[in-house]
């Protein structure tokens, strides 16, 4: 399966968006959630007679911070110049104003901008260190991957009804080639960096099943109909607030730890096989975990991708933390 590669461009797109968008509410199982895709707010059309200009790119561009310095971040002694940060901040605004039509004159949209920009220069540090990291592991893209890359985005661009062609792309994002290829390439190397930092996937694994529910009076009640010999999928189906396993007794499957809430999945491998928990407190209510099996197996692909993924984020987070980061200029109010 060819992977997708995560076009760096776009999440900028999204992080400014995601500034200006009201918190969307998550669902409730024990299991990590999604961020969602921000909505842009839209601004109100003033009455034809006294319709103002929107405030485009140029406006766009005489609110940020440029700071008059040569550079605007050191990462273990490398320096981040002013100029590459001025460019992929031009790059990121003209993509948010061409493809969400932002008016830069509405106060509400300019509020976000220095936090914005600190989002930024963040992301810049980031692929800094990540390239760093790489070469100390002797990881580099190949020159061929970068192309086939290039020649798979340009492919779906062509595609997309968003965009009349390939250059159009490129003009409404301020993007060249030369940049795409520099942005895959970090791309090619954070994916190998992954595969040899996201772990095995061999993990251990418990087969469980659960059931939720609101009160800690209601728990104890099934835990003394347990007692009494009722069975649990039974009870499961009876009592359980969970909608996605309730119907299925419970049922949770196998599941490796970094799935679940903290105190779930400590409850859980500490059980053994054949095992009832006692009431489990977590934010979603009162659990009884009852494990089945616990053994060292292969996680399945969707799974695995999403461990390797929290694997890898430790293991980044370890490194930053031990990293030189000297940010040489702020852009907060």
């Amino acid at each position: 399966m060819k992977r997708k590669l995560f076009f760096v461009p776009l999440l900028l797109v999204t992080a400014l968006v995601a500034c200006t968008s009201s918190p969307t509410p998550t669902a409730p199982p024990p299991t990590p959630t999604d961020t969602p895709e921000p909505v842009p707010t839209a601004t109100a059309v003033p009455e034809a007679e006294e319709a103002v200009e929107p405030g485009g790119i140029e406006v766009a561009l005489t609110l940020v911070t440029i700071p008059d310095q040569e550079n605007i971040a050191l990462v273990n002694g490398e320096e981040i110049p002013t100029a590459l940060y001025q460019a992929e901040l031009e790059r990121a605004l003209y993509s948010v104003t061409a493809q969400y039509a932002v008016d830069w004159n509405d106060p509400e949209n300019r509020s976000p901008l220095p936090s914005f920009q600190e989002q930024l220069l963040d992301q810049l540090i980031d692929r800094t260190l990540l390239r760093q990291l790489a070469s100390q592991d002797e990881i580099t893209a190949d020159a061929e991957d970068v192309e086939a890359e290039i020649a798979l985005l340009q492919a779906q661009i062509e595609q997309d009804a968003s965009f009349a062609d390939w250059e159009s792309f490129l003009v409404e994002n301020n993007l060249t080639e030369e940049v795409i290829r520099s942005l895959i390439a970090d791309e090619l190397l954070v994916a190998a960096l992954v595969e040899k930092h996201g772990g095995s996937q061999v993990s251990e694994q418990v087969l469980a099943s659960h059931i939720l529910v609101e009160t800690e009076e209601t728990g104890q009640e099934v835990l003394d109909k347990l007692a009494a010999g009722e069975e649990f999928g039974a009870l499961a189906a009876e009592y359980s607030i969970d909608p996605g396993s309730k119907d299925q007794g419970g049922d949770l499957g196998w599941f490796p730890r970094g799935m679940m809430v903290p105190e779930f999945e400590e409850a859980a491998f500490s059980l053994e096989p054949g095992e009832t928990s006692d009431l489990v407190q977590t934010d979603f209510g009162y659990h009884i975990i009852q494990v089945y099996e616990k053994e060292e197996r292969e996680l399945d692909p969707a799974l695995y991708a999403q461990a390797q993924q929290q694997e890898f984020q430790v293991w980044f987070e370890t490194q930053r933390a031990e990293a030189s980061i000297e940010r040489l200029y702020s852009f907060a109010e």
